[in-house]
């Protein structure tokens, strides 16, 4: 939008306010329209919308505060910028024009160049306007292109990879294989579900970022998710040569004990599968990661500790994104997923860490409020 597609309506009842700010205007290349009346006026910007209106509040019938809160009331003229001219008036009474939307105030007797400031400034304000909608409109349709790529992206690697995971299953179903063989297969199995979950999950991450997921809550075992994802990530815990410790209430699991809470079983999967595999990457040889689970009032309280300590360069954005150190192949993302999925169940996450020791503390509601 240039200043001469800038388009602006003058209301006035008096032909020489009419003359002066006409003349005013064009001379500045605006294309100007011209109203006589409240009515004329309010079907003008009816038929064609102007960028800016200048309206004289004295005027017989309807006067320019009327006029005013009946554009501010049509969705079509709404955010139609007003300017009121007007000879002095009381404190109270442009209060009341600004209060019905008007954005500004030009004096009479008119100065030229206050009209000519306050006219360009207006209307760079609604250029801004406009370039920014324009911007947020690109956004949003990026945002849907980008979620539509993902959807098929997803459907399209799930295919082949339930291939992948149907095939290890029925060979599994041969008695003649080996302790060996099957163990291999169990691995393929376990590395084939950790990379479909992560395929399911990975639009509904940037549904969360966007403000756009349909959390549901469902009542879930916590101690059966934990075990599931310490049993995924053996491979991992034996290469490192980790012990896993797992607790509730206090006292070490046994198979009779469950921790039942609202959540969604996909998702806190997801969650502590970041979280228990961060803790054994940070571990040394031969240490011991625990993962104590408790409750407290209406919250429950999982935490994941391990020895060593958060490099105090990223202790402050530890759960921002690409937040990251030390990590040969760390992309910052995992802690920062963690959170945004905590936060969707209704939770909040925090760490703690000292020389000797670094926790992750995630509190999830027993029921919603």
């Amino acid at each position: 939008m240039t200043d001469k597609n800038s388009h602006i309506l003058i209301v006035d009842d008096n032909p020489e306010n009419i003359r002066v700010l006409g003349t005013v205007l064009r001379q500045q290349n605006y294309r100007v329209t011209i109203a006589q009346s409240g009515e004329m006026a309010l079907k003008a910007a009816e038929e064609h919308v102007p960028d800016l209106i200048l309206l004289d509040i004295m005027m017989p019938g309807m006067s320019g505060f009327e006029v005013c809160q009946t554009l501010k009331a049509n969705p079509k003229t709404q955010d139609t910028e007003v300017i009121f001219v007007t000879a002095a008036i009381a404190r109270t009474d442009e209060l009341k024009g600004l209060s019905l939307g008007a954005v500004d105030y030009i004096h009479k007797p008119f100065s030229i160049p206050v009209v000519q400031a306050k006219v360009a400034l207006h209307l760079e304000r609604v250029r801004s306007k406009h370039e920014l909608q324009l911007k947020n409109a690109a956004l949003e349709e990026n945002a849907n292109l980008r979620e539509h790529i993902e959807r098929i992206t997803r459907h399209d690697l799930k295919n082949p990879l339930n291939a992948l995971l149907g095939y290890p299953q029925l060979m599994l179903l041969d008695n003649n294989l080996t302790e060996t063989q099957r163990g291999y297969l169990e691995k393929m199995l376990t590395a084939g579900s950790e990379m479909l979950n992560m395929i399911n999950n990975s639009l509904d991450l940037f549904k969360m970022e966007t403000g756009r997921y349909q959390y549901r809550p469902e009542q879930v075992d916590m101690v059966t998710i934990i075990k599931r994802v310490v049993r995924d990530l053996h491979m991992l815990t034996n290469g490192y040569g980790i012990t896993i410790k797992i607790l509730v209430e206090g006292e070490e699991d046994n198979d009779d004990k469950s921790f039942l809470m609202l959540a969604k079983q996909n998702l806190s999967y997801s969650l502590f599968a970041n979280l228990i595999r961060n803790a054994i990457e940070a571990c040394s040889a031969g240490n011991t990661v625990t993962i104590a689970m408790s409750s407290c009032d209406n919250q429950m309280l999982i935490s994941i500790s391990n020895p060593g300590t958060v490099p105090e360069n990223i202790r402050e954005t530890f759960f921002e994104k690409y937040s990251t150190a030390g990590k040969v192949h760390g992309t910052g993302l995992g802690t920062y997923s963690a959170k945004l999925m905590t936060e969707v169940q209704k939770g909040s996450i925090a760490m703690t860490t000292n020389a000797q020791e670094t926790t992750i503390t995630v509190k999830l509601p027993k029921e919603l409020q």
